[in-house]
């Protein structure tokens, strides 16, 4: 099928839609015209600016145990946090991110070493200046050693509002139109039935029943669920893309 680029030179829109009908018909796209654009200007995009892939050797946690002669050895809870830099966020601003730990999709609390009931879970956080991790451990009869875990970050570009007065620009290599949101020096965020980069969901992926959670991602797989978890919870549907 044909696609067509059209640039209103009143208004400066710039749209890219399915076949030839007249560009008339998507100047003001209506819900159930999103799916014939390719492009509109009138539209919000995410772009991918950076990839940052990161190795961090967590440190070894101690559990905390006491011994007597009368009654052995108990072993009481021990919990602390740390925070790591993965690297610089070279955009300069706070954006919105996605993380993942080995081929994995992490949300917030992702839990990355386990030894019996001890456990280390972590969260990607991201600020102006850079991209950080931060780890939430605890411990009860075992300690945690020491262990490296790699981590994967997309960080993306809002690319909410235009900016500047060039509606389109074609120059050799670089294309951009729509004030800037359309633009080759971005990765769009791009529908992918099979094999996606990540998921797209505006549904809850956690549930907590009797002391206990469970984690389902938006494709089906279940990264994290307690011994102790009695619920039901089956997750919600997502949108995978490709970055």
């Amino acid at each position: 099928m044909a696609r067509t680029l059209h640039v209103d030179g009143n208004s400066g829109k710039a749209y890219i839609y399915k076949g030839e009908v007249a560009p008339a018909t998507y100047a003001n796209p209506s819900a159930t015209q999103l799916g014939d654009l390719h492009f509109h200007s009138d539209l919000s995009y995410l772009g991918n600016t950076q990839v940052l892939e990161a190795t961090i050797t967590h440190p070894e946690r101690v559990r905390s145990s006491s011994s007597s002669k009368w009654g052995g050895t108990t072993y009481r809870t021990r919990q602390g946090t740390q925070s790591f830099v993965l690297g610089t966020n070279t955009l300069g601003t706070i954006s919105p991110a996605v993380a993942f730990f080995g081929s994995a999709q992490m949300p917030a609390g992702t839990v990355v070493h386990k030894v019996g009931q001890s456990v280390r879970a972590v969260s990607i956080m991201v600020t102006a200046s850079q991209i950080r991790l931060f780890e939430n451990w605890l411990t009860f009869d075992d300690t945690l050693p020491a262990v490296s875990r790699t981590y994967r970050i997309f960080v993306l570009q809002t690319l909410f509002t235009g900016s500047g007065n060039t509606s389109i620009a074609i120059a050799p290599g670089t294309f951009t139109a729509g004030f800037g949101k359309l633009s080759t020096s971005y990765r769009y965020l791009r529908r992918a039935d099979t094999l996606p980069d990540a998921f797209v969901t505006a549904g809850r992926t956690a549930d907590v029943q009797s002391g206990g959670v469970k984690v389902v991602l938006p494709d089906g797989s279940v990264p994290l669920q307690s011994a102790t978890y009695t619920g039901s919870f089956t997750g919600m549907p997502g949108t995978g893309v490709r970055i």
